[in-house]
């Protein structure tokens, strides 16, 4: 069952990047089974570098390259009760130019994952765990102290990637309960217990405030996250208990963006979203989304504020009844403007439009065929 969390106003518990190393390059490889393959080239470098490849059962693949210094990198994959479908069937890529990056991988089943820390970031951390079959993470980062994690199980097919050029705030780890942050920092990330990430078997399961995040409990889902600016937090959710499939959903987090919200959960069939944060400020956006083939788009610059609620009763992840053909539309330009738009019945349409000037929109429809515009 997918839980949301937000965040009680509490001490966070930081962690040092990079960790204490031993000096000089060390790799430990340890393969079972039949056509398994691994390759770890530590670039020369004199110091810190450290990887370690655990592979079982069938054609499994992994690549590591680490430059820099005071990186590490681990990866464990193997086939389990999925059995080998493709060859190789587990494949990851990782490379790592920048200085104290942390990198973890576990997949089970046959998917593929790729990780790049660009020569120019700094204690940046990414985790993906994949359990099932032709999953597919990819993720960039290119900032400094910055959190990527993809978690992808109870289906196939899922894409997710994230990219990050930004300012993290130095926490890698998951916890066991949700805190706040500054600005609008009000959201966490909780996987399910059952995921192959480590700790989440112990619990150790919430993520935030403070990312980019992606979880994927459905099938064909697509992800995606472009994230920016200082201390921001991302967070695509699709699927629920395996029930999701074809959703599709999309954040960009400009530059200018400081302690900002953007979280969407998709939990249905076909659903499309897409939330756009920009210019300079501290910004809130949700999208809600319970039900099949609805459409909901938030574009925002500065301060603002858009929450979009289709199948859902508040802006607290509370479930309604599922809705189907819905379509909202946020754009705001700049100033405090804030819009509320809940939609509880079948094809529905809401277009907000605010350009500025204390503008402010709620907007509630049930039953089926409502149509309600607002432009100020």
């Amino acid at each position: 069952m997918k839980t949301f969390l937000m965040g009680a106003v509490s001490a966070v518990a930081l962690f040092a990047a990079g960790g204490a190393f031993a000096a000089g390059n060390s790799s430990t490889i340890d393969q079972i089974g039949t056509f398994n393959n691994a390759a770890v080239d530590q670039t020369g470098s004199a110091s810190d570098g450290v990887a370690t490849v655990t592979q079982s059962d069938s054609y499994n693949s992994a690549n590591v390259t680490q430059g820099g210094a005071g990186n590490q990198a681990a990866v464990t994959q193997s086939n389990g009760a999925f059995g080998a479908v493709t060859n190789p069937s587990n494949v990851s890529n990782s490379n790592q130019q920048g200085q104290n990056g942390g990198l973890t991988v576990v997949q089970v089943g046959n998917s593929t994952s790729t990780i790049s820390q660009s020569s120019g970031s700094a204690n940046e951390h990414a985790l993906v765990g994949q359990s099932g079959n032709s999953d597919a993470a990819n993720i960039n980062q290119n900032g400094n102290a910055e959190l990527a994690m993809v978690n992808q199980e109870l289906g196939n097919g899922n894409s997710a990637a994230i990219a990050q050029a930004g300012t993290g705030n130095g926490v890698y780890v998951p916890s066991s309960s949700s805190v706040s942050g500054g600005g609008n920092l009000r959201w966490n990330e909780n996987v399910p217990g059952d995921s192959v990430l480590p700790g989440a078997s112990s619990g150790q399961t919430v993520y935030g405030p403070v990312g980019a995040f992606v979880d994927q409990l459905g099938s064909n889902e697509s992800g995606s996250i472009s994230q920016s600016g200082f201390q921001n937090f991302a967070d695509v959710a699709q699927g629920n208990d395996a029930g999701g499939a074809f959703n599709a959903g999309s954040i960009t987090q400009g530059g200018g963006m400081v302690q900002s919200d953007a979280v969407m959960f998709q939990d249905g069939q076909f659903n499309i979203a897409s939330i756009d944060q920009e210019g300079a400020g501290s910004s809130y956006s949700t999208i809600w989304q319970h039900g099949v083939s609805n459409q909901a788009y938030s574009s925002q610059v500065g301060s603002e504020t858009s929450k979009i609620e289709q199948g859902f009763t508040d802006d607290n992840a509370t479930e309604g009844a599922s809705v189907s053909g819905d379509y909202a539309s946020v754009s705001q330009s700049g100033g405090g403007d804030s819009s509320t738009v809940n939609q509880s019945g079948n094809n529905d349409t809401a277009l907000v439009s605010q350009l500025g000037a204390n503008a402010t929109s709620s907007i509630s429809q049930g039953g089926s065929f409502n149509t309600a515009t607002v432009h100020q």
